[in-house]
């Protein structure tokens, strides 16, 4: 009994000076996550216009429809459902502490009208 509440002890001991260094960057909090979470929901239909600029001054006005586009769409739905999920679960440091999920950050970051 003694050995199994040692072996336990050191265990915990162990398991909490790791989780305690491992700090998340200042900047990424709850509330910063909640923030993106909402910007995610409200302005991820931004992505589908910047996906088309995008692939039209690198690749054509083709590229636009038959590229472009469609990748605009998948990024908007993707944000859409990255943001209802950092909404729910902004009080709670997962899946990697208060780290974005999509990159960029935030919707407008890349925009380029």
């Amino acid at each position: 009994m003694k050995r199994w509440l040692l072996t336990a002890t050191i265990c915990v001991m162990f398991a909490t000076t790791t989780w305690a260094s491992e700090d998340p960057p200042r900047h990424h909090n709850a509330l910063r996550k909640l923030g993106r979470g909402v910007a995610n929901v409200l302005f991820g239909v931004v992505e589908v216009p910047n996906q088309y600029t995008k692939a039209v001054s690198k690749h054509g006005g083709a590229a636009g429809f038959t590229y472009g586009l469609p990748k605009g769409i998948v990024r908007w739905i993707g944000r859409e459902l990255v943001g209802v999920f950092e909404i729910v679960t902004f009080p709670l440091p997962v899946p990697s502490g208060y780290r974005p999920i999509m990159q960029p950050e935030w919707p407008n970051e890349d925009y380029e009208p």
